[in-house]
């Protein structure tokens, strides 16, 4: 990767935690450096989501729309959303514990 150059990685859900922490970080530095706006953020993230990934946020979005509620276009509800599949609270309060 050149330094004038941001790549974005793929996410698919079957790493460890710290992998999906990694990939956040990754992202919100990809996201700084082109500027993005939040609704942008979601929808790229989105594409970045691969395999079983894919398949959990297509099911959340697939719930908010038959339960009629709008579907997530802020990045930090989406951060949220995927932490609370891929983070178990065990390495969340490791984390704290830091």
């Amino acid at each position: 990767m050149s330094p004038n150059k941001i790549e974005a990685l793929t996410f698919d859900g079957y790493h460890d935690p710290w992998i999906f922490d990694m990939w956040i970080r990754d992202m919100n530095q990809f996201f700084e450096w082109h500027n993005l706006y939040d609704n942008r953020k979601v929808r790229f993230a989105k594409m970045m989501l691969i395999d079983e990934a894919k398949l959990y946020w297509r099911d959340i979005e697939n719930c908010l729309k038959m339960r009629g509620k709008p579907l997530i276009t802020d990045w930090t509800k989406m951060k949220q959303k995927l932490q609370e599949k891929y983070i178990p609270q065990s390495y969340r309060n490791k984390l704290l514990d830091q």
